[in-house]
This record gives structure tokens, C-alpha cells and sequence, in this order.
């Protein structure tokens, strides 16, 4: 008796459950949950290696180095670990599910940043079709930032804010909550940076549009209150291992011609590739919205999007940020073409008798129904086992992530050196120092070169790039530099160089790798 009451009690919550999955709701989950399962690739970003090395030195220390350790080039060089927050908790979460969780997580930013992006453009006031279907593209347009890494962060955190802005221009949050998301940024990545630009042109856009329309406008006592957020929040975010070079460091990554040229994710966008191609549609639906005299949007709205859009064509690394920044006023270009194309095309209404037998009437639900819920209770069901089981889940498996590094990192080169059982000195490919360093140092090993370029600073990096490039004097460089061993890609030029060196002699090599080590270098 008791159990039939039970269930005579639950049987209104479950049908009122069902009347709310909604085909809307559906769509939303199966955006979700498929751009988190694109965004779970595999975990080949070189930088990773270094970032959970990090995480490990500051575990086995008990603090945050301000020298560069790493590397026998750049030895004593001043480092500027402005992520340390994150190689921390990317290490102790490494520690507890390894590269599976780690991966899963990021994708989980992706996804997180996702749904950001869909709140922004459904404030817009698009169509719930139209808002998901420019999520994914947006998606997209960022996903040579996916990855197990702290910069995509970024992309989440500036979507937080974004929406969090909107709440407080509604008068729904408190400004005493920028300082201290601030100050988490600060320490999580130096891209808080870009918060802070967000922040100030949220500010300086409303106290223009208070001046065009003071009845309208944003309270005078509200823009001062946020404006005094954001010098507290610009205070705090020196309070981090670094101080005030947290604040400058992004300044000097930003401006470095050498790093823009020769480094692909601080490069301007690849149109060619699929994730250029969608930054370009987003950029020419912008435009087109624009030409139709329609679109009405606040002044912030403008500033955002112009602001990272020259961030964006700068780097695109900075694609993501715009893609949000850009997302309030590339909703409201999206519904003015919407308008625009509805007032231009016939009405269906008007089609001559011909075309009856095209025509065709949608049934029309008087409303939502258990039937409808339990149909697309199943499709959500089906549709998400499908997505994470043969895009997802592969890619978290321990023995497919093992595989794809193998395929991609010196695993058997570094297992040599790591035999031979005493420190080295290896003159490195750029993308290799990472995870040779992440392998090598605790051995005592140092790398020549890693993804820390902003250590090495631009006469060095200019130097490995000689090398890498075979430009005049690159033999000057290596015997300089004296290492002990050679590591480079099995495919480039310079390995069949150093075959021909009398100085040099082969160490190991295979499908990814090969090492060279100093003729009387004895292991």
C-alpha cells in the first residue's frame, strides 16, 4: 500500500517532467552535449607537458618559481608563471584521473562556454533555432584553441562576465563581484587582461548612452559603483606570485612581432581552414546586419565587438574572446537580416493554386503532451549516447590517448634518454621541449627550448630559430650552445645534416624522432 501511494504521488512530477522536454530543450542538450564531445580531443598540445610540470614544481617546493629552471639556455632567466592557479589544479586533478579527466574537463570549458554563448544570443532576442545554430558556429570559429589548456579559461570566464554584465545592467547583480572574479582570473591566466577591456568598455558605453539619453540610462550612482569595481579589481589582480608583471606581461606576448610570425596560434586566422571560415561568416553576418539600417544596440554592445574583432584578425588565439564579446551584436545583425529577408520574400500565402500540391500544413500540437515529452525524452537519449561513444569517449580512453602521443611526442626517444641515467643538456624541436622537460627534468635533464618563449625572450628564440630554419649560422648556434644530445623531428632537414657531422653520431631514431648525441658523449 505504501509503495502504491509512492507512486501515485511521483506520477505528477514525472508527467509534469515530461511535458517539459520540449523539442527546444532537446536542441539546446544536443548542442551541448555534441560541441563537448568535438571539443574532447585528444591531449597533443605541446604546452600541456610544461603546464603540469609546473603544477608538480610548485607541489614538490612549496612555491612559485620566479627563475627559469627548465632549461640550460635560458637558466636564471625571470619567469612570470602567470598561470600558476591553473598548472596547479591541472596537476592535482592530473594526479586524480590523469589525462582522461584533464581532457574531459577542458571540454567541459568548451561546452561551458558554449552555453554562455547561446544566453547571449538568445538575449538578442534570436530565434532559439537560429541562437543554436550560430553557437555552433561560433564553436567552430574557436576550436584551434581546444585543447588540455589553461587559455581556454579565458573563453569561459569572458563569457561569465558577459553575462553577468547583462544581469547587472538589469540591476540584478551586486558590483562587488567583479573585483574578486577579477582577482580568480588574474591568477588563473594572464588574459584577465581582457576582462578588465570588457569591463571598462561596459562603462564607458554606458556612461555615453547615459549622456544621449539620461532617462534611460544607467543609473549615474550604478556606472560610479562599477567604475570603482574596476580599479578595485585592477588593484587585486596584482596580489598574485607576481605582482605587477601579471599585469604587463600580456602587453609584452601581444606586441612581439617575432612571436606573432613564427608561432601558428599567435598568428592571424588561416581563412582557408575550417575554423577561419566560420570566424569569416561571422564577421560578414556582422556586416551584412549592419547594412540594414535595423540593428539598435547599445554603445558597449559596438565597443565589444570591434574591440576583440582587432584582437581576433591580430591572433587567433583570440577568435574565442570575440566570438563572445561579438555574440550580443551579431544576435541582434542575425534577427535585423531575419526581418530583412522575411519583408523581401514572397508571402506563402500569395503562392498561385499551381503550387497547392507543395504546399503542406504542420500538425499542430494543442501543447505539449507526455507522448511528445517520452519521444523526445528517447531522441535525447539516443542522440547523446551516439555523440559521446563515437566521438567522446574515445578520445578519453587512456590506451587511444597513449596511442595518439606516440604518434605525436618523442615517447621512445625520451625513454632512451631517459636510460642513459645522467643529466643532459638537449638541444631540442620547439614543440618537443615541453614533454621532454616534463619527462627529463626530474633526472636533472635541461631543454634548450619550450612553449615559454616569453623566458627565453627574442635573441634566443631568434638563435633556435636559425636552426630550425637552416639561416646562416646555425652550426655557430649549436656548437655554442654544447649540448649533450639532438633532438628533432625524424622528418626534418637538419637530421640528415648531422649524419654527415663527424661531431655527431645517431642515438636512436624512429617513426616520430630522432636523437643525436656529441661525438665522445659517453652514457
Amino acid at each position: 500500500m505504501p509503495v502504491t501511494c509512492s507512486l501515485h504521488a511521483l506520477m505528477p512530477v514525472v508527467v509534469g517532467a515530461l511535458h517539459r522536454i520540449t523539442s527546444g530543450l532537446v536542441l539546446r542538450w544536443l548542442l551541448f552535449v555534441a560541441i563537448f564531445s568535438l571539443a574532447a580531443v585528444p591531449p597533443l598540445d605541446p604546452d600541456l607537458w610544461w603546464h603540469l610540470a609546473n603544477g608538480r614544481l610548485i607541489v614538490a617546493t612549496g612555491s612559485i618559481p620566479h627563475l627559469d629552471l627548465y632549461s640550460f639556455s635560458a637558466a636564471g632567466h625571470p619567469w612570470v608563471m602567470h598561470e600558476w592557479l591553473s598548472d596547479l589544479s591541472m596537476y592535482l586533478l592530473y594526479q586524480v584521473g590523469g589525462l582522461p579527466l584533464l581532457v574531459a574537463l577542458f571540454a567541459g570549458v568548451v561546452a561551458g562556454s558554449a552555453i554562455c554563448l547561446y544566453v547571449l544570443l538568445r538575449r538578442s532576442n534570436l530565434h532559439p533555432t537560429l541562437s543554436a545554430v550560430l553557437t555552433l558556429i561560433g564553436a567552430l570559429a574557436g576550436s584551434t584553441a581546444w585543447g588540455a589548456r589553461p587559455q581556454l579559461l579565458n573563453m569561459l570566464l569572458t563569457g561569465m562576465l558577459l553575462v553577468g554584465l547583462g544581469y547587472y545592467r538589469r540591476g540584478r547583480l551586486s558590483p562587488l563581484l567583479l573585483p574578486p572574479f577579477i582577482w580568480l582570473w588574474a591568477n588563473l591566466h594572464s588574459g584577465f587582461l581582457v576582462g578588465i577591456i570588457i569591463a571598462g568598455l561596459f562603462l564607458l558605453g554606458e556612461w555615453f548612452d547615459a549622456y544621449r539619453s539620461p532617462t534611460t540610462g544607467m543609473p549615474a550612482r550604478r556606472r560610479k559603483l562599477f567604475g570603482w569595481a574596476i580599479v578595485a579589481g585592477t588593484l587585486l589582480a596584482v596580489v598574485n606570485p607576481s605582482g605587477v608583471q601579471t599585469l604587463l606581461f600580456p602587453l609584452g606576448t601581444l606586441t612581439s612581432p617575432l612571436i606573432q610570425n613564427n608561432i601558428q596560434e599567435w598568428a592571424s586566422p588561416d581563412f582557408h581552414s575550417l575554423a577561419g571560415v566560420m570566424f569569416e561568416a561571422i564577421v560578414f553576418l556582422l556586416l551584412g546586419g549592419l547594412a540594414t539600417g535595423k540593428v539598435k544596440a547599445p554603445t558597449h554592445e559596438w565597443l565589444w565587438a570591434f574591440a576583440l574583432l582587432y584582437l581576433a584578425l591580430a591572433s587567433q588565439r583570440n577568435v574565442p574572446l570575440f566570438v563572445i564579446a561579438g555574440a550580443p551584436l551579431a544576435g541582434r545583425c542575425a534577427q535585423a537580416l531575419l526581418v530583412t529577408f522575411s519583408s523581401i520574400l514572397p508571402s506563402v500565402v500569395r503562392r498561385p493554386a499551381a503550387e497547392a500540391a507543395l504546399r503542406w500544413t504542420p500538425i499542430r500540437w494543442s501543447g505539449p503532451t507526455v507522448a511528445v515529452g517520452v519521444l523526445n525524452l528517447a531522441l535525447l537519449v539516443v542522440a547523446v549516447a551516439v555523440m559521446l561513444t563515437y566521438r567522446a569517449l574515445p578520445n578519453l580512453r587512456s590506451a587511444n590517448e597513449a596511442a595518439a602521443i606516440t604518434s605525436v611526442f618523442p615517447v621512445q626517444a625520451t625513454n632512451g634518454l631517459q636510460a642513459v641515467g645522467k643529466p643532459l643538456r638537449i638541444f631540442n624541436y620547439y614543440d618537443y621541449g615541453g614533454y621532454l622537460l616534463w619527462r627529463l627534468y626530474p633526472q636533472g635533464s635541461r631543454i634548450y627550448i619550450d612553449g615559454r618563449v616569453e623566458v627565453y625572450g627574442s635573441a634566443l628564440f631568434s638563435r633556435y630559430l636559425r636552426v630550425s630554419y637552416l639561416a646562416e649560422g646555425w652550426p655557430s648556434v649549436i656548437a655554442q650552445s654544447d649540448p649533450d644530445a639532438i633532438v628533432l623531428p625524424s622528418g626534418h632537414p637538419l637530421v640528415g645534416l648531422l649524419r654527415q657531422d663527424r661531431a655527431w653520431q645517431l642515438f636512436s631514431q624512429d617513426h616520430v624522432a630522432t636523437v643525436f648525441t656529441r661525438v665522445g658523449f659517453a652514457p
